[in-house]
């Protein structure tokens, strides 16, 4: 059947005309669920590109159309029967955002794309997926949403100081080859700590939009395409540009990752029927590294929605297998995709189509595709309220629990938490935590990172299917309310052996970190006949062990074969730091 004989199109183009879609119920406590919960992490877009001229020349007609701004689209289908005129039928889908013809890249970006670019200056981890059949623009997408991402992060409306680092490399099957450096094997490898390293591959810095394009379009120049009956130059491995951003304000934050993925160009059955045996092992391997990402995309989505669920109803949270170890692809997005990290991601896809009426098919696999991406979410239902578990917390009790656990002085909760809940707070990076914490007057950074720690490992405990008892806790209390009973005194009347405080180093390279723990006085062995303790200890000072950083993150440990004497005049603020006997290392506390 030849979809363009004229006689054909106007069957067609009538049976279009007489379409009635039948009235499909709107979402709207799903919708609400997602906003009240936090949980709309995932967003599934949907672009159809414009008919291009060669299509137009051939007497091509739009087949696929967005109904609404509920997020509808119509895909007109004529299919071959045996004897008769052909079949028609229409399917509708139904997505977050749909984007017709008419629409330009700066709305995409803006709807899609905008929100990811902060949230990963901010220390969080956000990934973008181009997806579509060869042929339907997701490339043109893809490199149009990375400039407009490389003006935002160079443009000076964020907050701070970042160092911008930007890998690109490509994955063919199992095979990952470093763009940058004229296609070298990489190997995505997993370290001690469960971070995926590339190792190999060349991360230089940047230093402005224009140099962060030029190296991206310079990687893109080296990736692997190939001839298709679609696509003269179809893309045949996924090509993924990593940006790292450095938080030069707070060190200790990791680091924010910015994940920009053009995905292979999919193709349907009657597409390979020409390929090579070499062709047919490739689509097969890009088909399989689609269908792992799209389970891994909707594991994560069902596992959030079920912590919700258990939150709500004061259950635990069933175990949810995702398997991002199943392919290259996937495990390089492991920060995205394992539940059990403390950081929160934000994930966008842009399912790109063609218009044409021939092309029908592809654009309804892409849909059913799409479709899969995305999971129903049960009706909001309020959590039930517990003290130890964050996640349950409305913003009044976040509120009053941050006005009486974030230290002296007091972190401002109006700006550390002006509209968020429990959950929205525990989802929140590292980075942008700490600077809105940072806003209060007199709140310095090691409270800020201390305060961040405190409320993490509450997260983190309260999600353990055995929780700590309440005894602990009421503990706990006590000992935080005698903590701010000795800060009410002066700094230097409370100098004590075993008390962690921050130095202000005479000497350069003097100490690796400026905090030291007390041991005792530096007169401990003198004559003090007339004079106090604490007065002659004022003078000679304090015989001080160094605590220096353990491998783990934002932990501390004690170097008891270095000791130095410090002056009380060197001792500028008490910091607070508890040990924890699983991993033999001190945090900071308030």
């Amino acid at each position: 059947m030849d979809l363009l004989l004229p006689e054909t199109k106007r069957f067609y183009q009538r049976q279009v005309a007489q379409f009635k879609p039948s009235p499909l119920p709107k979402k709207k406590d799903e919708l609400v669920a997602k906003d009240q919960s936090g949980d709309s992490d995932t967003l599934i877009g949907v672009r159809i590109r414009p008919l291009l001229a060669p299509e137009e020349t051939d007497g091509h007609i739009p087949g696929v159309r967005v109904r609404g701004k509920d997020g509808y689209v119509d895909v007109h289908e004529l299919r071959r029967k045996v004897r008769g005129p052909p079949a028609f039928t229409s399917s509708t889908f139904q997505f977050d955002r749909t984007y017709g013809p008419e629409i330009t890249s700066d709305v995409l970006y803006e709807d899609l794309v905008a929100p990811l670019v902060p949230w990963a200056w901010g220390g969080g981890v956000a990934t973008l997926f181009a997806y579509g059949q060869t042929g339907s623009g997701k490339t043109y997408t893809a490199d149009t949403m990375a400039q407009k991402a490389a003006q935002d992060l160079f443009g000076g409306g964020l907050e701070g100081k970042r160092d911008i680092f930007v890998s690109v490399f490509e994955l063919a099957g199992n095979v990952a080859s470093d763009l940058l450096n004229d296609q070298y094997k990489i190997r995505i490898l997993e370290d001690s700590f469960g971070e995926t390293q590339l190792v190999g591959a060349q991360e230089p810095r940047i230093s402005s939009s224009k140099e962060m394009l030029d190296f991206i379009e310079r990687g893109m120049s080296f990736r692997k395409s190939a001839l298709t009956i679609k696509n003269d130059s179809s893309s045949r491995t996924h090509a993924i540009c990593r940006i790292k951003i450095v938080n030069k304000d707070v060190p200790e934050a990791p680091d924010g990752l910015l994940f920009l993925i053009d995905l292979a160009g999919s193709e349907a059955a009657s597409d390979t029927k020409e390929h090579s045996q070499e062709r047919m092992k490739e689509t097969r391997e890009i088909n399989s590294s689609l269908s792992i990402l799209k389970d891994c995309i909707r594991g994560r989505s069902l596992f959030h929605i079920q912590e919700n669920q258990a939150r709500s109803l004061g259950t635990q949270v069933k175990h949810n297998y995702i398997p991002y170890r199943s392919s290259t692809l996937t495990k390089v997005l492991k920060h995205v995709f394992d539940t059990r990290s403390t950081r929160h991601s934000k994930t966008s896809v842009i399912a790109c189509v063609s218009p044409s009426f021939v092309d029908t098919g592809p654009a309804k696999n892409t849909f059913r595709y799409a479709e899969m991406l995305s999971v129903p979410v049960p009706p909001f239902r309020a959590p039930v309220h517990k003290e130890d578990v964050p996640s349950t917390w409305t913003p009044a009790a976040l509120r009053a629990w941050i006005e009486s656990n974030s230290g002296t002085p007091q972190i401002d909760a109006s700006i550390l938490a002006p509209t968020e809940n429990g959950i929205q707070i525990c989802r929140l990076p590292s980075s942008e935590f700490i600077s809105r914490c940072l806003k209060t007057p007199g709140v310095e950074k090691e409270q800020a990172l201390a305060f961040y720690q405190k409320l993490t490992a509450l997260h983190i405990d309260s999600r353990k299917i055995e929780r700590g008892n309440t005894k602990s806790d009421e503990k706990q209390q006590i000992d935080n309310s005698e903590n701010r009973e000795q800060l009410s005194k002066p700094f230097h009347d409370r100098l004590r052996p075993g008390m962690f405080v921050r130095i202000k180093p005479t000497k350069p390279g003097q100490v690796h970190i400026p905090i030291v723990m007390i041991m005792s006085p530096a007169s401990g062995f003198e004559d003090t006949t007339g004079k106090s303790e604490n007065e002659h200890s004022k003078t000679a000072g304090y015989i001080c062990c160094l605590v220096m950083p353990s491998p783990m993150k934002n932990a501390y440990e004690l170097d008891v074969r270095h000791q130095s004497t410090f002056k009380v005049e060197e001792m500028d603020k008490e910091l607070l730091m508890e040990y924890d006997q699983a991993t033999r290392y001190y945090f900071l506390t308030v």
